[in-house]
């Protein structure tokens, strides 16, 4: 298999999609580092997928709902929800700004 060298036009291009500045340095190194990962994750082609079926998750989730009229009896009321919270305000739970 080829080996995947990503250009530095390549590696300026994705530091401007992130918001990065970077080095000259580090432009060569993670260059050389995102190549790696490059050429690792093309091993995938490999794999004879042909009797697998397309997924998104290999967990049996199943949506869980109600007939129409049923109450869910696991929910929690709205004063049971709030009742351990730091600060509420008219029913809500209130957090410090993050940003």
């Amino acid at each position: 298999m080829k080996k995947t060298k990503l250009s530095k036009s390549e590696i300026l291009h994705l530091e401007k999609l992130a918001r990065l500045t970077l080095t000259e340095e580090e432009i060569e190194k993670y260059g050389e580092q995102l190549s790696e990962t490059i050429d690792y994750v093309k091993n995938l082609d490999k794999l004879n997928t042909d009797d697998i079926s397309p997924t998104n998750s290999v967990v049996d989730l199943k949506n869980v709902t109600f007939e129409d009229g049923a109450e869910n009896e696991t929910a929690l009321t709205a004063k049971e929800a709030l009742q351990n919270a730091k600060k509420t305000k008219d029913g809500a739970f209130v957090v410090d700004r993050v940003l």
